[in-house]
């Protein structure tokens, strides 16, 4: 428990702790999808390279051969040789990509999902956070001679907001306790207009965190590149089909031996 979080309510700091965690089983999966992207991405550089090793050789030799009226020279001998053995390198290394891309696939999948849950925890704690935030600097700043005066001003207010509201014929005063109690929610609606609206004009520029750690580490994180975009990875549904796809191209079942 750090100096920034040890004063703050329970609730929040379980929040911000449970995010933290997520993160950081996140992080680790989205490293680990790192490592075995570029496996995949080097074995698909080399089946292509090999295959177009063996294409150009293929198309040297026979070039060479018919120039030379069938004669089958040393070196025609030596790139039909080159030409067989960068064809069956590229099918091996094809069959490597063939066998790591469902892996691939389901750590795109575990990973998607590590991200879905921190990103919940993360806005789980950001309003926790953000209430605890306000509520606190609310009551620093009432509790300065500014805020006391900003308070007797919105209660000096009171009556004419009332007599605006009053305007409206769908607030028609009388006896009525649900009418009253429409009054009261019209009238608490107002006053939050008229503070919002001194908000916004005395931040015209957008209000920076300063220093405090808690709010950088709520803030949004950025997918890799090889991670699966947040709009794509779909319903529970959805990626529970796609990870049993996956799980059958990575383990296919052996087919019976038949009898004789």
């Amino acid at each position: 428990m750090t100096d920034h979080t040890s004063a703050l309510p329970e609730a929040t700091r379980d929040a911000l702790e449970q995010h933290q965690e997520a993160m950081a089983r996140y992080q680790a999966l989205r490293e680990r999808l790192v490592i075995l992207g570029q496996r995949l991405e080097k074995h698909r550089n080399t089946t292509a390279a090999a295959t177009a090793q063996s294409d150009l050789a293929g198309t040297t030799w026979r070039a060479k051969f018919h120039a030379a009226d069938g004669e089958l020279t040393k070196e025609i001998r030596d790139l039909k040789r080159e030409e067989l053995d960068a064809r069956e390198l590229a099918e091996e290394y094809g069959h490597l990509v063939e066998a790591l891309e469902p892996e691939f696939g389901l750590m795109q999948l575990d990973t998607a999902e590590a991200f879905l849950d921190a990103e919940r925890r993360r806005e789980a704690a950001h309003d926790l956070y953000a209430l605890h935030f306000l509520e606190s600097t609310a009551a620093a700043v009432f509790a300065l001679p500014e805020g006391q005066a900003l308070v007797a001003a919105l209660a000096r207010y009171q009556p004419t907001l009332g007599r605006e509201l009053a305007k409206h014929p769908a607030f028609e005063p009388d006896a009525r306790a649900p009418t009253q109690q429409r009054i009261s929610e019209a009238l608490e609606q107002r006053q939050g207009q008229v503070l919002n609206a001194l908000v916004q004009k005395a931040t015209a520029d957008p209000v920076e965190h300063q220093d405090d750690p808690i709010w950088q580490q709520l803030e949004p994180v950025a997918q890799g590149d090889l991670e699966i975009p947040k709009g794509q990875i779909g319903s529970v549904a959805h990626r529970k089909r796609r990870r049993q796809e996956l799980e059958a191209l990575s383990n296919p079942q052996k087919q019976p031996a038949s009898a004789e």
